[in-house]
C-alpha cells in the first residue's frame, strides 16, 4: 500500500493497536500508553531524561526531523501549548499521526524538510535531533533553525574536531574576529543515505546564530554532539 494511501484511524482495541505497531518498521523506541513500546532500532527514549532539563510549560515547539513523532508527543506532554513536526519521510509521518490520535496527543505533523521550517513561523523551542548532519548543505539548515528560533534551540549533530591543521591557502591564514583558524576547518563525511554532508566546528554555528545566542556545548549525545542555544 503506498503512504498517500494509508488510512489515519483511532484503533477499536488494544490488540487491533498493538497490531499496527507490529506490522510497522520503527527506528524511534517509544513508550506508549497501556505499556506498549515500539521497537526501534536505537533507543531513542535514552534522550527523554535530557529532555527533561528544559521548561516545555507553554511554549511553542518545532521539531525537525521528528521521525515517528517521539520528541513532539513528549514536548506536549510536558505541557507545551503548540507542538509542530516536520518530516521528509512520509512513511514517519504516518507513524507520528497514528501515534498523535491513538494517544491522544494534538500535535501537528507535516511532511516537510528543513529548508521549509522557517514557513512555519517562530517558535519558543527548536528541537533538531540528528538531522543536521545528514543534510547536504549544513549552513542552510543551522541558518532555518536559527531562523525558527524565538528562545532556544536543543541540536544534537556531528561536528568537525580537527586536532592539527594548516593549509598553503593564503585566505586560511587571515585572522578573523569572530572564528580562530582551527574554528575554520570543517570535515566532509560520505552519508550512506544523503551524500557528502560537512561537520562543522563548533565555532562555525555560533558564528552562523551570532551574538545574539549564548551556545553551550554539552558533549556526546546518544549518536552525535548535544548543542542548546538559547537567544540572550
Amino acid at each position: 500500500m503506498d503512504n498517500q494511501d494509508k488510512q489515519i484511524f483511532k484503533a477499536e482495541n488494544l490488540e487491533e493497536y498493538k497490531k499496527w505497531i507490529s506490522e510497522q518498521n520503527w527506528y524511534q523506541t517509544i513508550h506508549l500508553k497501556q505499556g506498549l513500546i515500539t521497537p526501534g532500532k536505537l533507543n531513542t527514549h535514552s534522550r527523554i531524561q535530557w529532555f527533561d532539563e528544559f521548561n516545555f510549560s507553554n511554549k511553542t515547539v518545532l521539531d525537525i526531523g521528528c521521525n515517528s513523532g517521539q520528541y513532539s508527543m513528549y514536548a506536549k506532554k510536558a505541557g507545551a501549548s503548540s507542538v509542530t513536526g516536520l518530516d521528509v519521510n512520509e512513511n514517519r509521518i504516518y507513524q507520528a499521526k497514528m501515534l498523535a490520535l491513538n494517544e491522544e496527543i494534538n500535535v501537528d505533523f507535516h511532511l516537510a524538510g528543513i529548508d521549509q521550517a522557517t514557513s512555519f513561523g517562530k517558535f519558543d523551542i527548536v528541537i533538531c535531533i540528528a538531522v543536521v548532519t545528514e543534510v547536504e548543505n549544513v549552513l542552510m539548515a543551522l541558518r532555518s533553525i536559527r531562523d525558527a528560533t524565538n528562545k532556544t534551540a536543543i541540536l544534537e549533530m556531528d561536528l568537525a574536531r580537527p586536532l592539527i591543521y594548516a593549509s598553503s591557502n593564503k585566505d586560511w591564514w587571515k585572522k578573523d574576529p569572530n572564528v580562530s583558524r582551527r574554528g575554520r576547518v570543517a570535515e566532509m563525511h560520505r552519508h550512506k543515505h544523503a551524500g557528502w554532508v560537512m561537520r562543522p566546528s563548533l565555532e562555525m554555528v555560533l558564528e552562523i546564530f551570532g551574538d545574539d545566542f549564548k551556545l553551550s556545548f554539552l558533549g556526546k549525545g546518544l549518536r552525535y554532539h548535544r548543542i542548546v542555544l538559547n537567544r540572550r
